[in-house]
């Protein structure tokens, strides 16, 4: 497998399971803005709440081939292990499945991940240890604080306002190498004195 960051903005995804696991990826999909839909017999207290102030459809009876035929992403979360299976084994070559009982079952996993501005961060142990990718998540929310989300936007606008310039590839790699001192990130007047200084180049 190889890490990449996938859009769900706006993407139709199926979480099939109406308990706490599902409740938890729903609340994980509708943070990146998709469009959820959960397909279970019974639901929790706080999915249904979901359903009912329209953050999601809820779909309450056994999943069914069609359910999944416009899905960008499913996600296979019932109580029942064979039933996930069953759910990824049928899509893991058409289209994206995870299964939340059971890492390797689907085409795709959902690591342990952390965001904080421009910054993300995400872990995974292939499904040795959950909770060491949970300590280690928690580990980055501690060490990055908030101060990174200035440091890393300045970084950005930096690398943006470089591409505009006509400077050689070797004077840009330099910029690009010194703003990684700790002192810019420790530092908002010495970013916004530094960036006055480039735009003047």
């Amino acid at each position: 497998m190889i890490s990449l960051l996938v859009e769900l903005k706006d993407r139709h995804c199926v979480v099939v399971g109406g308990g706490k696991i599902a409740y938890r990826k729903v609340m994980m999909l509708l943070e990146e803005e998709a469009k959820v839909t959960v397909i279970s017999p019974k639901a929790c207290s706080e999915i249904e709440e979901l359903s009912k102030v329209e953050k999601i459809k809820l779909i309450q009876r056994k999943a069914v081939e069609e359910d999944f035929s416009h899905a960008f992403l499913t996600i296979a979360a019932t109580n029942k292990v064979e039933e996930n299976r069953r759910i990824t084994q049928r899509l893991k070559s058409i289209s994206l499945v995870n299964d939340a009982s059971a890492y390797e079952e689907g085409n795709c996993q959902i690591p342990a991940s952390f965001k904080k501005g421009r910054l993300h961060l995400s872990v995974s142990t292939n499904g040795a240890s959950p909770k060491l990718a949970k300590r280690m998540k928690e580990e980055w929310q501690e060490k990055y604080d908030d101060n990174y989300i200035a440091y890393i936007d300045f970084l950005y606008e930096v690398r943006n306002l470089l591409k505009q310039k006509s400077l050689p590839p070797e004077v840009s790699h330099a910029i690009l190498e010194e703003i990684l001192d700790n002192a810019y990130k420790d530092s908002g007047e010495l970013r916004h004195i530094y960036y006055k200084k480039l735009l003047n180049l």
